[in-house]
């Protein structure tokens, strides 16, 4: 009988930890978009639009995401627990990284 329960709650462990890993990399891609625009606080926006995606579709919890800007690039990381396991905890993480959107006048391209 242990055996039985144990090959029915392995495929939905590796589905929930799935899901965490895709929301938690939906939300550094989206970090980095929002971090990336002309204009914007590279570190507040790629927070707030990492933090968004999380909101709606992540199932992790302490989740922290870090804005890293350089002068050309932006670097968002997030990292958060997957607490619904039978198994145990899991610390998800994803990075993601893109250049910054630059203005250039006409007569410099």
């Amino acid at each position: 009988m242990p055996v039985l329960l144990v090959l029915v709650l392995l495929p939905m462990q590796f589905a929930l930890w799935w899901h965490a890993k895709q929301a938690a990399d939906f939300a550094a891609e989206e970090g980095v978009e929002a971090a990336q625009v002309v204009g914007a606080d590279p570190v507040a926006d790629g927070t707030a639009g990492a933090l968004a995606v999380l909101s709606q579709a992540g199932n992790l919890t302490d989740v922290s995401v870090s804005v890293t800007p350089t002068t050309d690039s932006v670097v968002v990381e997030v990292r958060g627990t997957l607490d619904y396991s039978v198994i145990g905890t899991y610390t998800v993480t994803a990075r993601a990284e893109g250049p910054l959107e630059q203005f250039v006048p006409a007569d410099q391209r």
